[in-house]
């Protein structure tokens, strides 16, 4: 499936000025379009520890882009895939669309080069231990790069381990998971978290109606 949605991505192109309306429990998004992130709460252990480390109810991220007139997700999960945009929504209650400011950041030039780049990272694995390489991704990492490699825009500025709530029960678990001994974790790795791209000044909330 991976695969066909890979050949699909790249055979017939991704419509960079296209947009679709999309609808959310009674709320419905105005002309979600290529280039809007997409956010949720994923939930599990993981999805508990981002929370209790950054406060925000926003523990995973996705770039949407438009496919033959159906809007899909480019996400970072394992590996790096797309999904349609309704999938996406379903996995979670929670559900929020942000877009840059100034749509002029993000010309047809811009677009292209960022769908180019994103193309090339589906298949590549989920970062558990959140190193700022293009080896491995992880979710707000692509978001952010993708942007970066496109407009050389920063939508925030990265942070490191040591920024966020690492003493919460949740955190520590996950942490003694993925490094062992505490000690291990890179504490001065740039790190970008979902709620750090949500609360982007150069964003703003797709309006709803």
């Amino acid at each position: 499936m991976l695969r066909l949605i890979t050949v699909v991505f790249v055979c017939t192109g991704i419509a960079v000025g296209g947009f679709l309306t999309f609808k959310k429990r009674g709320a419905q998004y105005e002309r979600l379009q290529t280039g809007d992130i997409v956010f949720q709460d994923t939930g599990g252990e993981q999805g508990a520890a981002v929370k209790a480390a950054t406060g925000s109810r926003y523990t995973h991220c996705g770039v949407v882009f438009e496919i033959d007139g159906k809007l899909h997700v480019l996400e970072a999960v394992q590996p790096v895939s797309v999904v349609t945009l309704e999938d996406f929504r379903k996995r979670s209650r929670v559900f929020h669309a942000r877009r840059l400011q100034d749509p002029g950041k993000m010309n047809r030039k811009a677009l292209q080069k960022a769908l180019k780049w994103g193309r090339s990272q589906i298949g590549k694995d989920y970062d558990p231990m959140f190193q700022w390489d293009d080896e491995t991704l992880y979710c707000s990492e692509l978001v952010w790069k993708i942007y970066k490699k496109s407009t050389d825009l920063e939508l925030c500025q990265p942070k490191t381990f040591k920024s966020y709530f690492l003493d919460r029960p949740e955190v520590r678990r996950v942490i003694a998971q993925r490094y062992g001994d505490p000690g291990k974790m890179p504490l001065k790795e740039p790190v970008v978290a979902p709620s750090d791209l949500a609360a982007s000044p150069l964003l703003k909330e797709v309006p709803r109606r």
